[in-house]
């Protein structure tokens, strides 16, 4: 009866470390899983310390752009627009008003157009560091966007003289939505070759590819 207590007790208190044995051996599979959770932990750890890093340093200054031209050019984009829509508007109702409306918003975005192509420019990059779509891409844009330029500052004048010499007469409003439209067209596209340049290609990206801080 004794015996019987005993061998019971020994298989007892031996199973635990009979089992832990036999999960002891070599598992490639969970050993790369300890690796990825540690990797995984390291970045986490690394990406915090990234934010701290910039909430401490970044002070939300104009000083912290590489340029200043995103901060301004979407404003001749949204004028330019609202002047064309609101001049076609301007043929059905409140045809005064809206054609005033119409008149201070392209003399804006011609403004806008100006500065963010002559002063304002986003910068020149080095044509050795660029791929040929790259290359091709950027110099439409800044085709198009002297497009924009005299476009809209075509169609500023004649809305000006339309407005103020003209009395708003039918043929020269027709003469200024064409206009208008073309301006459109042309900043539409600097937008898309834009946008290719920074979201694609990565020009401008924190100055990547391009002279800092406004001086070429």
């Amino acid at each position: 009866m004794k015996f019987r207590v005993l061998w019971l007790i020994w298989i007892f208190c031996a199973f635990p470390v009979l089992t832990h044995a036999g999960n002891n051996s070599h598992d490639p599979q969970q050993d790369s899983l300890i690796v990825h959770d540690t990797t995984y932990a390291l970045s986490t750890l690394n990406d915090s310390a990234s934010v701290a890093y910039q909430k401490a340093h970044n002070t939300g200054s104009l000083a912290d752009f590489p340029r200043l031209h995103p901060l301004i050019v979407h404003f001749p984009i949204v004028f330019i627009i609202l002047a064309f829509v609101i001049q076609v508007i301007s043929f059905f109702v409140f045809k005064r008003e809206l054609s005033w409306v119409s008149l201070f918003l392209i003399v804006f975005g011609f403004i806008g157009a100006y500065v963010s192509t002559n002063i304002l420019h986003g910068g020149d990059p080095d044509p050795a560091a660029l791929s040929a779509i790259a290359k091709e891409t950027f110099e439409k844009h800044e085709l198009y966007a002297h497009y924009t330029e005299w476009i809209s500052g075509i169609a500023a004048i004649v809305k000006i003289i339309s407005v103020i010499f003209l009395k708003r007469k039918l043929w020269i409003e027709i003469i200024s939505v064409i206009l208008l439209g073309a301006a459109v067209y042309t900043i539409a596209v600097t937008g898309d070759m834009g946008a290719r340049l920074v979201h694609i290609d990565g020009i401008g990206v924190q100055g990547n590819k391009i002279p800092l801080h406004d001086m070429d």
